[in-house]
């Protein structure tokens, strides 16, 4: 049996299968792109640094007062700008750098920890009758639906405007809901 020349020399694959397979290969890339949402992705790393960076500044001041019996905007020199309510002190963490040059000059915070403006922007510290709380504004859909998200800037439940946490969490428009640690 001999071989035709024409059928010896069909070795490849066709234009048309390699077009195929390319345009089935696209569509799966869009699929996973469409999944996997990057700009959710984004937000949950930037909740994720902020959720952290506060959890640091809280531990930070609770081992400032463990040997200084006074939080760093209530101890004598230390120089910082508290804002007193009735509430407690309600403080933005990047409006008083003499606090956090008090933690860091203690050691409790190292250095660099002032380099995280963009970060430090959006934690909100409140203090009231001893009892610190940190707090900041989620991004993500997900840390959004935390059972932790239900707290208003000052750390008081906001049930009132709908921040009630969990899955089934829907944020009502213009509400500021907050994820908060004490």
């Amino acid at each position: 049996m001999k071989l035709s020349p024409v059928r010896h020399l069909q070795k490849g694959f066709t234009l048309i299968e390699l077009l195929v397979v390319i345009g089935i290969l696209g569509i799966l890339a869009a699929a996973l792109v469409a999944t996997i949402d990057p700009f959710e992705q984004l937000n949950k790393a930037q909740d994720a640094n902020s959720k952290n960076t506060a959890v640091e500044f809280l531990n930070a001041n609770i081992r400032y007062y463990t040997t200084h019996s006074a939080l760093p905007w209530n101890a004598a020199g230390a120089g910082c700008n508290a804002a007193a309510s009735p509430a407690g002190v309600n403080l933005n963490v990047s409006t008083f750098k003499t606090c956090l040059d008090a933690l860091i000059t203690e050691g409790e915070l190292k250095p660099a920890f002032t380099t995280a403006t963009g970060i430090l922007t959006t934690l909100v510290v409140n203090e009231a009758g001893g009892n610190i709380t940190m707090c900041y504004s989620p991004k993500s859909k997900s840390q959004s639906r935390d059972v932790n998200t239900k707290y208003l800037s000052t750390g008081v439940t906001s049930a009132a405007v709908g921040c009630t946490g969990g899955p089934t969490n829907t944020v009502p428009a213009g509400a500021a809901c907050f994820w908060c640690t004490q």
